[in-house]
């Protein structure tokens, strides 16, 4: 299955030296004569079908923000995230579309859940994704969603036939100092070893508080302790 494209009529937008914002339906009338579109099911990929599972964080399209190039906002524009390609995606008339985010710097409100297009280092490899921002400020911290697509295994022994599937791993979390790009850490001490620049002190803080760094909500409070001036 290839990724259709885009939302290339951003191209026009980016000569625009001022913020404005754009309706869903402007958005449509616009986009026409400058995007390539591919014809699919209205709420399924038709790839999907006969897997089990989900390839989306949410199924169902949300209506959400776009943010291009930190200039433009398109308001009320159906929004979703597909886990296993790594996009947004919108709908426009049952058509589908896929955000590219090579060209241009998107970010996506999505039911208050905030995303962005983003280059990133996941050990030693460097990717362009979508990353769902968790906590924010000179210090930023970054959830990366994982999915994959098992195939279909036959009954065994005492294991059972399984059909194609989705499975979800473990998200992964990611963190940005200041200018830096995020990337993934492998540990809690690697985390707070990133984070002594910003407060000296801050071991020391999450053993007072007795943090759990393997918990969401406790890199979170680690993560807004730093930005507290």
């Amino acid at each position: 299955m290839k990724p259709i494209l885009l939302f290339a009529f951003c191209i026009g937008f980016c000569r625009v030296g001022f913020s404005q914002s754009v309706s869903g339906q402007d958005l449509h009338s616009f986009s026409n004569d400058f995007r390539m579109e591919k014809n699919r099911n209205k709420t399924v990929d038709p790839a999907y079908r006969g897997i089990e599972g989900s390839p989306y964080l949410n199924e169902e399209f949300t209506a959400g923000e776009v943010t291009l190039d930190d200039s433009v906002r398109f308001e009320k524009v159906p929004l979703r995230y597909n886990i296993y390609t790594d996009k947004i995606e919108s709908i426009d008339k049952d058509v589908v579309i896929e955000l590219d985010l090579a060209n241009h710097a998107y970010t996506f409100n999505i039911g208050g859940s905030l995303f962005a297009g983003l280059d990133y280092t996941a050990g030693d490899r460097e990717a362009c994704g979508v990353l769902e921002l968790i906590a924010d400020g000179h210090a930023r911290l970054y959830k990366r969603y994982r999915i994959v697509l098992k195939p279909a295994t036959r009954a065994s022994g005492y294991s059972e036939a399984e059909p194609d599937r989705f499975v979800r791993l473990d998200d992964e979390y990611l963190i940005a100092v200041g200018q830096e790009h995020p990337e993934t850490f492998r540990n809690a001490a690697e985390l707070i070893g990133k984070l002594k620049s910003l407060k000296p002190d801050i071991q020391q803080y999450a053993k007072n508080q007795k943090l759990k760094l393997k918990s969401e909500n406790g890199l979170i409070q680690l993560v807004q302790q730093c930005n507290k001036k």
